[in-house]
């Protein structure tokens, strides 16, 4: 007998708004630009080691998405890249729910400022449980910043058996 596999099925990648900025097609950050120059002051006033310190303490840096499509491309690869933690939140909800073959899906929402706003069930379904161990598992992806609004998303998992 066969184990079964896990596969990570994206069902629909939906950007719920966009904003009159996005279509000016800039790939630069004026925040970021801001940010950089502040670093960069903050090591001439101190030789470098409040720069140095303040890099470790931070987290790395949010990529920038110059549009809407790209900003869902890069919201699905960070969450693939935590497959296996979401994967895990997946298996506990359908241990739960005593359903081990079920499909499900998650929606996610994230602001322009790359921020996990929450993950739930669709179609008005609810489980705190499993959204709140989603979050967990999700809260360290490099999701993007944009200026796109808040993009919405659905990820589904299935059990394939072969």
């Amino acid at each position: 007998m066969r184990r079964p596999r896990y596969v990570l099925l994206p069902v629909a990648l939906a950007a719920l708004s966009t904003l009159a900025a996005c279509a000016s097609g800039k790939a630069a950050d004026p925040a970021a630009a801001t940010a950089s120059k502040g670093a960069a002051s903050t090591k001439d006033a101190d030789g470098g080691a409040g720069a140095a310190a303040a890099a470790d303490a931070s987290p790395p840096p949010r990529p920038f998405a110059g549009s809407a499509s790209q900003a869902t491309e890069l919201i699905g690869s960070a969450v693939e890249k935590k497959a296996p933690d979401v994967l895990k939140c997946i298996a506990e909800y359908r241990t739960r729910k005593n359903q081990p073959h079920e499909r499900v899906s998650i929606q996610l929402g994230i602001d322009q400022e790359g921020r996990l706003l929450g993950a739930t069930l669709p179609k008005g379904k609810e489980d705190s449980v499993l959204s709140d161990c989603v979050q967990k598992a999700l809260a360290s992806a490099p999701f993007p910043r944009s200026h796109s609004g808040v993009i919405s998303i659905t990820k589904s998992y299935e059990e394939i058996v072969q």
